[in-house]
């Protein structure tokens, strides 16, 4: 059975790069877009708060119908957004005029996609005949980091060779992606999508506070990690003073980096380390990169800690569904949407609070104040693994 669904995890790894592409790409574009555009710091992050919000939208709205029309067609349309998404951002600016405008609808087409796969792909994993649940998890979130990575150093290379006034051509060509992936969408075999009762049984779940704690441990995780994924390619040419290629390469590209290096060693070491002591580690790490990145005027020092951040909070998201899932073991899929829209909540809120900070006191301040995020993570998991593992775990 493993064998069979071989095509069908490799489809989910490629459209998890997507993912990754989707969310990365334009933080990658921030100065060029400020420089053609004369684009405020308040309005960049907002196209990064515009992303997560319609990821969000999409999380509470549209969840049901990937049980209603299956993992397949689900995969498709994300692949069509986000060609349509890509086309739209990258040419409509300069030929319709008002460009944030364009800007901001190309964001929410392509966004649509990404969050169709944020409500399918972990499900379709989950749903596949293998006892590794979490170690699949864990190995599907690092192509996550891999498709981080690929965007910074192909795009940062590619502005670099040609320019930053043709990144129009640059977006147009990830658009390659997305048709890779709606072909083998059409190809590959799929589980059938289990319909999940929401009555009775979802409604005690969501009354239950550890449920709550999920929501608050993936929302503060989410603001961890995005933060640092959205704004250190600005942070390093802006605020360190390095030339673009260097802070996107050595900064934002080691992030990433670091991030899938982290779940790649969860995945590896599987049920021989604890997860929730990773992740403590992980939590109080991340406080202390964010500290060190606002206050250091090393540039060295700076890249160091915005890449070792990538490593400490690797796990605080994909680790988060796998407590939720293991202590929630009959929720079905549809508990992965819920904490996907927590989990982009804090993508808005996060990278959207940093901006505003930057706009009035720097962005080393704006770094500084969101080292609060991950020590209220730190808190959350602390809270569970004290209080709440012990506990029998809820069944409907």
């Amino acid at each position: 059975m493993e064998q069979n669904y071989r095509l069908t995890k490799c489809t989910c790894y490629l459209f998890y790069i997507l993912q990754g592409t989707l969310v990365n790409l334009t933080p990658v574009l921030f100065i060029p877009l400020m420089e053609q555009y004369g684009l405020s710091y308040a309005q960049l992050g907002a196209l990064a708060s515009v992303n997560f919000a319609t990821q969000l939208v999409v999380d509470v709205v549209l969840s049901k119908m990937v049980d209603k029309h299956g993992y397949r067609i689900a995969l498709q349309f994300s692949a069509a957004m986000a060609f349509v998404g890509y086309a739209v951002f990258a040419w409509a600016p300069d030929l319709l005029g008002s460009p944030y405008l364009w800007l901001v609808i190309g964001t929410v087409l392509f966004s649509v996609g990404g969050g169709f796969l944020e409500i399918t792909i972990s499900p379709l994993i989950h749903a596949l005949p293998d006892r590794a649940k979490g170690k699949n998890m864990a190995i599907l979130h690092s192509f996550y980091a891999w498709g981080q990575v690929l965007t910074v150093v192909l795009t940062t290379v590619l502005l670099s060779v040609f320019g930053r006034n043709h990144w129009k051509y640059i977006v147009t060509g990830w658009m390659i992606v997305p048709v890779i992936g709606f072909l083998l969408a059409c190809v590959m075999p799929v589980p059938a999508a289990k319909t999940e009762e929401h009555g009775q049984g979802g409604i005690r779940i969501f009354r239950n506070p550890v449920f709550l704690l999920f929501i608050l441990m993936i929302f503060f995780g989410g603001c961890s990690e995005t933060i640092m994924a959205q704004w250190s390619s600005a942070f390093m040419e802006k605020a360190v003073g390095l030339e673009k290629v260097i802070g996107d390469v050595a900064g934002m590209s080691m992030f990433a980096l670091m991030l899938g290096l982290c779940r790649v060693v969860s995945a590896a070491l599987d049920r021989k380390i604890r997860l929730h002591h990773f992740m403590l580690l992980g939590a109080l790490g991340a406080v202390f990169c964010y500290l060190i990145v606002s206050v250091t005027n090393v540039p060295l020092l700076s890249l160091l800690f915005c890449a070792l951040t990538g490593f400490a909070t690797g796990m605080l998201w994909p680790g988060t569904l796998v407590f939720a899932a293991d202590y929630f073991p009959k929720a079905g899929a549809w508990l992965f949407a819920y904490l996907a829209i927590a989990g982009d909540l804090g993508g808005v809120f996060g990278p959207w609070l940093t901006g505003a900070v930057a706009d009035r006191a720097g962005l080393k301040a704006g770094m500084g104040v969101s080292a609060v995020f991950p020590l209220l993570t730190f808190l959350c998991i602390l809270i569970y693994s004290r209080s709440c593992k012990s506990v029998k775990r809820f069944r409907k």
